[in-house]
């Protein structure tokens, strides 16, 4: 704090800050400077503040903070369910399930939109388990008109739950659901449309913040999501013979100015505060708490402020790329799976069979 450029202000703001007054009980010993202690008191914006402070400055130890609100998020879902048994079960397929599936197929630490989509499965489980109580069955009498209601709605989303408790001995008068085709994405927006948004965020510096062209302009243009844009580095920028690169995937995508120009200046802004000090420099699109990136949540609702829903802007964008670059190529570029690529090729109506023997 006293590192800060103007440590008075935090002096003026000690009462008015939650996070100010928990690092004083911590430093007078009235609580114990501990995650535990921490993890005890509301979750809100000033003890993630204060416990990323303390963890960049060495304090408190590295933890995957998603992964235990995850868990967090479990406990909390279990206390409402009124039957022992299937908190029983719920705890299990979170644990074993749910959080073992991130384990298995991710390295390092969990990212938000991977903790929301865990927490979104764990409600859909307990939704289900509701919805059999409230029915009048238990899950071993449950028949398949039960089943079939629960799965009207959101169906491939809500089928993963069903299936692992038949086959962990549940639902014995169900059978196996099968699942539905996937619908096209959603690509409703006008690519010319998209592309002259494109071009007001590159050429009009009143537009928006740097840090938000840039991000704008990597969805518009190159189709990448925002739990993506935010990890981004200043090692994910190369500057090559005065060309500027940019690694999204196995190639690199060397970009068009000005967008080269927007890359080049971030990161543009530092968190506040005590966090300022302890900013780590290598994040392009720097959060507010010490140390980390932007959230995806802030992210995506500054997109949202700029007219670009990131879902349909991406998928105008991929349809794009399709018809005017082969699969192969432009699947290497933005960092996508090149199957992936082919699939938006043939929505797409581009066929490029020829173009190895036509290159």
């Amino acid at each position: 704090m006293l590192a800060l450029r103007r440590p008075r202000s935090i002096l003026g703001n000690w009462n008015d800050l939650l996070s100010l007054r928990l690092l004083i009980d911590i430093a007078q010993e009235r609580i114990e400077l501990s995650h535990e202690t921490l993890d005890a008191l509301p979750q809100g914006f000033a003890v993630n503040y204060l416990r990323s402070v303390l963890v960049t400055a060495g304090a408190l130890p590295q933890r995957d903070e998603n992964v235990i609100r995850v868990e967090r998020h479990v406990t909390q879902a279990t206390k409402n369910l009124l039957d022992p048994s299937h908190r029983t079960i719920l705890t299990r397929y979170a644990n074993w399930y749910v959080l073992r599936c991130f384990h298995t197929h991710q390295d390092g630490p969990m990212s938000a939109n991977v903790a929301g989509r865990c927490r979104e499965n764990i409600d859909m489980a307990r939704g289900f388990l509701n919805h059999v109580a409230s029915s009048g069955y238990s899950l071993d009498d449950c028949p398949q008109i039960i089943v079939d209601q629960w799965l009207t709605e959101q169906r491939n989303r809500r089928i993963a739950f069903v299936r692992w408790l038949k086959n962990n001995g549940h639902l014995h008068q169900v059978q196996s659901p099968d699942s539905m085709r996937e619908k096209d994405p959603n690509h409703q927006i006008d690519p010319d449309q998209q592309l002259a948004l494109a071009r007001h965020l590159l050429h009009n510096p009143d537009s928006a913040s740097i840090e938000d062209r840039a991000a704008a302009c990597l969805i518009l243009l190159y189709a990448q999501p925002a739990s993506k844009i935010i990890t981004l580095t200043t090692d994910s920028v190369e500057i090559r013979d005065d060309d500027t690169y940019l690694h999204l995937g196995p190639e690199p995508l060397l970009l068009i100015p000005p967008l080269d120009t927007l890359i080049k200046a971030l990161p543009v802004s530092k968190p506040f505060g005590t966090a300022s000090t302890l900013a780590d420099k290598k994040w392009l699109f720097t959060g507010k708490n010490a140390g980390g990136h932007v959230h995806s949540r802030s992210m995506m609702h500054r997109m949202n402020q700029l007219g670009i829903y990131i879902r349909s802007s991406r998928n105008t964008a991929l349809l794009t790329l399709a018809v005017s670059t082969p699969p192969a190529v432009f699947a290497s570029l933005i960092g996508i799976n090149t199957s992936t690529a082919t699939r938006w090729a043939a929505l797409a109506g581009a066929s490029w069979t020829n173009y190895a023997a036509i290159r």
